[in-house]
């Protein structure tokens, strides 16, 4: 793990990449290991996958908006002097990709958005037991029950609320908050950036129907739907994803 002006990160470089560098930008409550080895280490590529600030190992930092998260990541960005990226972010890190596409378009080349929405509404009964410790570990709960498909092995279940337990208790309800306020409805036609949608045809959290629509509204975007994936379809089928992401980042423009 490295780090860079209070930004953790991990990087890989495998192979002799072909692309420009992924950015791996993870959800609500998660960090850079919310990303499978296998998304984190795709070959030909130079993948990086920060911790969000007041994530995993970065620096404690309020925030009130998906905005300022954006500009941040854009201030690291340019401390590692990366110029030109493909941007894959999965839910909360979808909204901040489609923010960065619009803050940076002429940096972004392609963007994978997984479990995302123009608008991310939370559910009231999440925002209420996150933003107090006492009812977090029931907001955890209520958030992993939600987050996958039936048929998930419970062993998963059990280490995404381990790492979601490791952030610093206001992080969940930050997040939340933050996700609360975003709405990119009016700004989609100015996203002009290739863009692969990816959901999980049994998510619960960001509805397919969600998906559709931002598909339907960005000028250059294709919809793919993942069978038996929830909302944590980036870690029920890490494989599947993993080479939709090489298929879309490597594929000619």
């Amino acid at each position: 793990m490295l780090n860079l002006n209070g930004i953790a990160y991990t990087v890989s470089r495998r192979g002799k990449p072909t692309a420009p560098p992924l950015i791996l930008i993870h959800g609500a409550g998660g960090m850079s290991l919310s990303w499978p080895p296998q998304i984190r280490r795709l070959a030909d590529t130079t993948v990086f996958a920060p911790d969000l600030p007041n994530h995993g190992k970065s620096l404690r930092l309020d925030f009130q908006t998906l905005e300022e998260v954006a500009s941040i990541l854009l201030d690291w960005l340019n401390n590692r002097q990366i110029h030109q990226m493909d941007l894959c972010g999965h839910s909360m890190g979808g909204a901040i990709s489609l923010i960065l596409a619009l803050q940076a378009p002429s940096r972004i080349r392609k963007l994978i958005i997984i479990g995302s929405a123009a608008r991310l509404a939370v559910n009231p009964i999440l925002l209420e037991l996150s933003a107090q410790p006492a009812t977090l570990p029931q907001a955890i709960e209520l958030l992993i029950k939600w987050s996958f498909s039936r048929d998930t092995p419970q062993r998963l279940k059990e280490l995404t609320a381990h790492r979601l337990r490791q952030n610093h208790p206001n992080t969940l309800y930050q997040d939340f908050y933050a996700c609360n306020q975003f709405d990119l409805s009016s700004q989609l036609g100015k996203i002009q950036q290739p863009t692969l949608i990816l959901t999980g045809e049994d998510d619960r959290m960001t509805p397919p129907e969600s998906a559709q629509q931002l598909a339907q509204n960005l000028p250059n975007a294709q919809l793919q739907l993942i069978p038996n994936g929830g909302h944590m379809v980036v870690l029920e089928q890490p494989d599947e994803i993993a080479q939709r992401l090489w298929a879309f980042c490597h594929q000619p423009q």
